[in-house]
C-alpha cells in the first residue's frame, strides 16, 4: 500500500528526503488551497493553518511513499503537528489526495510571518542536513529506530507519532 504527501517545508528538499527515507520519491508540484504558511517564531521551519479559502500554500505531493516512510515523517514532525487528509491540486488542476501535516491550534501563538523555501535553502539547508545524520536523526530526535526496506517498521515504533 503506497501514500502522498503534501510538503511545503523542509520535506522539499531531496538532501532532507535522501536522509529520511533514503531515497527521493516522484513527485508533483502542487497547490493546497484554503491553508497559509508561516514561520514558526524562533525556528527556520514553517507551519501551515487553515485560512481564508482564497489563500494557498505551493508546495509538492510525495508519490509513492511507503507505510513506514509515512511513519517516518509522522516521527519528522514535531508532535506540535497532525496529519490530515487534503486534496492539493497539481500542475495539470487534478486534486490529489493526501496527507500533510498541519500545525495545531493551541500552538498558533508561535506563528510569526511568511516562510520561503528559498530563503531557507539559502540560509538554512546546509546546516539542516548537518543535523541529520546519515542514519536519519531529527534536529528534534532520533529516527534510526525506524529503517527499514519494506512497509513494515524494523523496531518498536508504536506510538512514536500516533496522528
Amino acid at each position: 500500500m503506497s501514500g502522498t504527501a503534501f510538503v511545503y517545508g523542509t520535506l522539499m528538499a531531496p538532501e532532507v528526503l535522501q536522509l529520511l527515507i533514503k531515497r527521493v520519491p516522484k513527485s508533483r508540484a502542487a497547490t493546497l488551497n484554503g491553508y497559509a504558511r508561516y514561520r514558526v517564531k524562533e525556528q527556520v521551519f514553517p507551519a501551515i493553518i487553515p485560512a481564508k479559502s482564497s489563500s494557498k500554500v505551493t508546495g509538492m505531493v510525495l508519490m509513492e511513499l511507503s507505510r513506514s516512510e509515512l511513519d517516518i515523517l509522522d516521527v519528522y514532525e514535531s508532535e506540535e503537528y497532525y496529519r490530515a487528509a487534503v486534496e492539493p491540486e497539481v500542475e495539470d488542476g487534478t486534486k490529489v489526495p493526501a496527507d500533510v501535516y498541519i500545525w495545531k491550534d493551541e500552538h498558533k501563538h508561535k506563528l510569526d510571518g511568511e516562510w520561503s523555501y528559498d530563503e531557507w535553502r539559502q540560509l538554512h539547508l546546509h546546516r539542516w542536513v548537518e543535523r541529520l545524520t546519515p542514519d536519519g536523526a531529527h534536529p528534534s530526535g532520533d529516527l534510526s529506530e525506524f529503517h527499514c526496506t519494506d512497509d513494515s517498521l524494523t523496531a518498536a515504533a508504536s506510538g512514536a507519532a500516533d496522528m
